[in-house]
């Protein structure tokens, strides 16, 4: 028999060790900032990571938009399907949600949003993807994703590509299109500004 003293250290070393397991760390504001210096002070800090944070920016019309992400790496490891399940709803990269901002009212795939930060969830499948904009973007993950506040949904038919991309990688070209390509995959959305 184990004694009451013995069996409340196990069980309080049993909490922290699963406590530590589950720990997210606390949300950032540099992440997202639009001031370029917060973040590129937020990127050496976590410069460390498997999964360091990336941004890409552009100006559209007079629309300063930018996705802010982190990288995932392939590592020889099976991505789609596997480590990104199918039909899933997926934070578009690791550690924080990926983020999409705006300055300015703007246009993705002819819906509209206003000036904000949103997550930007994907839900991938073998021959579509669908993308959504959701407004809680101050999270670790998708663990907190909330179906009711999307601002918008639409979708898109990933294409292979010819060399490896080892890093998952946005861009938005001065035109407005937006390119995601990671392994031998990518899709692409539209914008457009006023």
């Amino acid at each position: 028999m184990m004694n009451k003293e013995r069996f409340g250290g196990w069980v309080l070393i049993s909490v922290l060790v699963f406590g530590m397991g589950c720990h997210r760390p606390e949300y950032s504001h540099n992440y997202v900032s639009e001031d370029s210096s917060d973040f590129e002070e937020y990127r050496e800090n976590a410069s460390n990571r498997p999964s360091p944070p990336a941004r890409t920016s552009q100006v559209i019309n007079s629309a300063k938009v930018y996705i802010t992400y982190s990288q995932p790496g392939v590592k020889d490891r099976e991505i789609w399907g596997d480590l990104v399940k199918y039909d899933k709803i997926w934070r578009t990269g690791a550690n924080e949600a990926t983020v999409f901002s705006t300055d300015q009212i703007i246009t993705i795939e002819g819906q509209t949003i206003n000036p904000g930060n949103y997550a930007l969830y994907t839900i991938p499948s073998e021959n579509e993807w669908e993308v959504i904009l959701n407004k809680k973007y101050d999270v670790w993950g998708a663990y907190d994703y909330d179906e009711s506040l999307d601002v918008l949904r639409f979708k898109v038919y990933p294409t292979k590509r010819e060399e490896l991309q080892e890093r998952m990688n946005f861009n938005i070209a001065p035109n407005g299109l937006v390119t995601f390509s990671w392994e031998y995959l990518q899709f692409q959305f539209q914008l457009t500004a006023q």
